[in-house]
């Protein structure tokens, strides 16, 4: 076989094997991905007591911390572009029921919503 005709088939399959696999890597027409990031923070360093925050994310538990850490930053994750429920539970060590500050917030692509619990608003409760 002539290497022109080789050439020529094989430049035909990749082609063809492209269209019909939709590879992205076949194409410089990259599917955009629809996702942000949201960040939760908070002051809870403040607070003189023992004390545990569960984070959900649209009903779903995506978090568990303790206040025996110094971190600002409870959580930071990526998700799909809208609007997007939060729920933020305390929960005490000596038994008392959980209180919980609910919101929403916007997920833009490739920005990052921050959330900033201030405990300074929520230091009856503990």
């Amino acid at each position: 076989m002539k290497p022109e005709k080789f050439i020529g088939i094989m430049l035909l399959t990749l082609l063809l094997s492209c269209e019909m696999e939709e590879q992205p890597a076949c194409s410089s027409n990259r599917v955009d991905q629809n996702i942000g990031e949201v960040s939760f923070e908070t002051n809870q360093y403040i607070m003189n007591s023992s004390f545990e925050i569960d984070i959900y994310i649209d009903g779903t538990k995506v978090e568990n911390r303790n206040s025996s850490r110094s971190e600002n930053n409870l959580l930071t994750r990526k998700l799909n572009i809208g609007i997007h429920n939060y729920e933020v539970k305390v929960y005490t060590y000596n038994g008392e029921p959980s209180k919980s500050i609910k919101g929403r917030f916007l997920i833009e692509k490739d920005k990052t919503s921050e959330i900033f619990i201030d405990f300074k608003n929520y230091n009856s409760w503990i």
